[in-house]
């Protein structure tokens, strides 16, 4: 109760005046938020958007509207994949709710209802293309793009001792890509070769 409503800026580009959130939980490493979120009366935003993470959210109390899905009601609930199209909104009398997302939440908007999943995953991976063309050469290559465990990445450091392997960073262009191993594990490639990793 203590927590003062404020602008809704954790989502950029930001939406429209008349929505404000409170933040209840946010992970510092995902991006993943809680939040209660607000829609002051007469809020209305007239475009489309879509993220690149999941988002759901139940009404408290009050109704919203959605072009695609038409009135959320008190006790209303949704639960929506990436990349789907949602929007314009609009509350007459105003409304709260509980609100959470997977992983960052940024607001892709656009004017056009009719564009698919496809479509708005591909136009979010040219943002990244144009805004880091390395992560985005990282993030689509096959050869080392998979996971290594439960380990979570961003919380392990390389082991003393452990190796940086040359042959293993390259990937299709002769060029080095981060490859840290402290552990065994062996890969296929579809250029006819192996390697091994050992501590």
């Amino acid at each position: 109760m203590d927590l003062p409503w404020a602008m809704a800026t954790v989502a950029k580009p930001a939406v429209a005046n008349g929505c404000l959130i409170k933040l209840l939980n946010f992970n510092p490493i995902s991006h993943a938020m809680t939040f209660l979120y607000c829609m002051t009366p007469n809020f209305y935003q007239d475009n489309i958007s879509y993220h690149d993470c999941a988002e759901e959210s139940y009404h408290l109390w009050g109704t919203s509207w959605m072009m695609q899905f038409g009135d959320v009601p008190t006790g209303g609930y949704f639960w929506r994949p990436a990349y789907i199209n949602h929007g314009a909104f609009a509350s007459e009398l105003g409304c709260i709710a509980l609100g959470r997302v997977d992983s960052k939440l940024f607001n892709h908007f656009h004017y056009n209802p009719w564009s698919t999943p496809i479509e708005n995953q591909d136009r979010s991976g040219a943002r990244l293309y144009q805004r880091d063309p390395l992560l985005y050469k990282w993030a689509v290559s096959k050869d080392h793009n998979h996971p290594h465990g439960p380990e979570d990445f961003e919380q392990t450091l390389p082991k003393r001792g452990a190796k940086f392997d040359h042959e293993a960073a390259k990937v299709s262009d002769g060029k080095e890509h981060s490859h840290w191993h402290g552990h065994h594990h062996e890969h296929e490639h579809p250029h006819d070769h192996e390697h091994h990793h050992h501590d």
